[in-house]
């Protein structure tokens, strides 16, 4: 085998040795291009996006838009100075998580509402983490954002949010009168109608019948119970809880009581939380055995509604879309075992759970109040429910169901836009809610409870309005002026109420520590 190495075959140059070399390389943007066409295209945008929209974009004001008042400025400059907006938007922003926290889309904007001083340019959110305010007038009434702005967590005890107890009593007026201003005229729509609901909630409480106005102290409903039920659909009056009574839903009721309604409802079920010192009506009390059991507004169903939907006039929001529809009536079953224990025990148990009865009265005074006594429920059925203790447990035979039940006019010609909030009806027509509370003030009476009144119905609430003086009972008219002045006193009633609770010591802060 050879072992011969072939001779190596010389490459070609790549170019001959005469040749100069390549010139050095060079940039061909030099820094000074750089920081130059930077520039240039910063500030195009800022062209574009500020200058150019606010000198060529006029559109006519909405329908909805109004301008700010002098108050409101105050409060949207109070906003900007303590750093509101970097937080809530004024823009709507249908993607972020709690966009739907009215339950019911409220109005889409329009170009035309952003018009004038204060709303030229709009406020927006950078960090975007609390909720956009861009439709917030209105959802809650003035005593709510007293709570909410002295400290968050005594409205919402999940809140992020800080304290802003530090403002004047002047600047926390200015900055509530901003917020329920977002919305425009739909926000003036139901700000009025939580001013009308905390009114006529407080005189209902001093109506007399035999100088007693207690739940069932003649058999009836009392009349603030009955606003309370003209708001909850009528479908769900009476309706039993659907889940079963377990240790496991009771569990997790228990758990969605402490995380979303001690703050107002007290650690104890009592009403007596940190928020209720600010809160005027004040947060309803769970640990009344006997109202568990027979109160005319505390049935499973109505619980549900009212958690479900919320209750204007009082500090009471809706949580239909923050809670799951299961976490709401497990909250109901848990509620019912709150006065015997449910709170303070290591674990609720089913023995605990206070069933709800009603008494016949109240079924007698639904039957007489139904909107159309013949379509409502027959005679028979009437006389069957006073015949058992247990509404839930009532047999087949019995011809009473929830789509009969239902048929409230309540519901009827809500205004376009107006977002969830019970008992609105179109502006300009006679609310049924308003109509039956100053019934009830002006006569110092109860339909179809009262001695005298057996026979009322709401047909004859409704026809007794249309006689009354203009403005009377009607949707966006202030309904204060209907209400004599011994049955409200002004004081209790926003904004007279904040000087009485803004800045003060809170006596329930002890007994509550732990929802600071």
């Amino acid at each position: 085998m050879s072992t011969e190495v072939l001779p190596e075959i010389q490459a070609e140059p790549v170019h001959p040795k005469s040749w100069p070399p390549h010139p050095p390389k060079k940039m061909i943007m030099s820094p000074a291009m750089a920081v130059f066409g930077g520039l240039l295209a910063f500030f195009t945008v800022v062209f574009m996006v500020v200058v150019l929209p606010t000198t060529t974009f006029e559109p006519d004001p909405s329908e909805n838009w109004r301008p700010l008042t002098d108050l409101e400025m105050q409060g949207r400059n109070v906003f900007l100075a303590n750093g509101c907006i970097y937080c809530h938007s004024g823009f709507v922003r249908p993607q972020d998580v709690y966009a739907s926290q009215y339950y019911v889309y409220s109005r889409a904007a329009e170009p035309g509402d952003y018009m004038g001083d204060g709303e030229t340019p709009n406020l927006f959110g950078t960090i975007r983490t609390g909720p956009d305010l861009s439709n917030a007038g209105g959802f809650h009434p003035d005593n709510w954002h007293y709570a909410h702005y002295y400290n968050p967590r005594y409205t919402t005890p999940l809140s992020i949010m800080p304290q802003f107890n530090f403002l004047s009593e002047e600047d926390a007026r200015a900055l509530i009168a901003f917020t329920q201003s977002r919305g425009g005229h739909i926000a003036d729509l139901r700000v009025q109608h939580q001013n009308n609901m905390t009114a006529l909630e407080m005189a209902s409480g001093n109506v007399a019948t035999d100088r007693e106005n207690g739940d069932r102290t003649d058999g009836y409903p009392a009349a603030s119970a009955i606003k309370n039920l003209m708001l909850i659909d009528r479908g769900y009056w009476f309706a039993d809880n659907p889940l079963p009574v377990t240790t496991e839903n009771l569990l997790r009721g228990r758990q969605v009581f402490q995380e979303r309604c001690i703050a107002c409802h007290g650690s104890q079920g009592d009403g007596n939380g940190p928020g209720a010192f600010y809160l005027n009506p004040p947060p309803a009390a769970f640990n009344a055995a006997d109202d568990q059991q027979h109160g005319s507004d505390t049935s499973p169903g109505a619980y549900y509604w009212r958690i479900l939907r919320g209750l204007p006039g009082s500090a009471m929001e809706n949580f239909g879309t923050r809670l799951t529809v299961d976490d709401i009536w497990k909250v109901t079953l848990f509620l019912k075992t709150i006065p015997n224990g449910g709170l303070t025990a290591e674990i609720p148990t089913p023995d605990m759970y206070v069933q709800w009865r009603g008494y016949p009265g109240l079924f007698e005074w639904a039957n007489c109040f139904a909107p159309d006594k013949d379509f409502y429920m027959s005679q028979d059925s009437v006389d069957s429910l006073a015949d058992v203790t247990n509404y839930a447990q009532l047999g087949p035979d019995v011809s009473v169901t929830p789509s009969a039940l239902s048929g409230s006019a309540l519901s009827a010609n809500t205004p376009y836009g107006i977002g969830d909030v019970p008992g609105i009806v179109a502006e300009g027509t006679i609310n049924p809610v308003y109509a039956t509370v100053l019934w009830e003030i002006q006569n110092n009476a109860r339909p179809c409870g009262t001695a005298g009144y057996e026979d009322v119905t709401l047909h004859d609430v409704l026809a007794d309005a249309q006689t009354q003086a203009d403005g009377f009972a009607l949707q966006g008219t202030d309904q204060i002026q209907f209400i004599p002045s011994d049955m409200l006193d002004m004081s209790q009633m926003p904004p007279q109420w904040l000087a009485q609770v803004w800045d003060q010591p809170n006596p329930l802060i002890a007994s509550d520590a732990g929802n600071n």
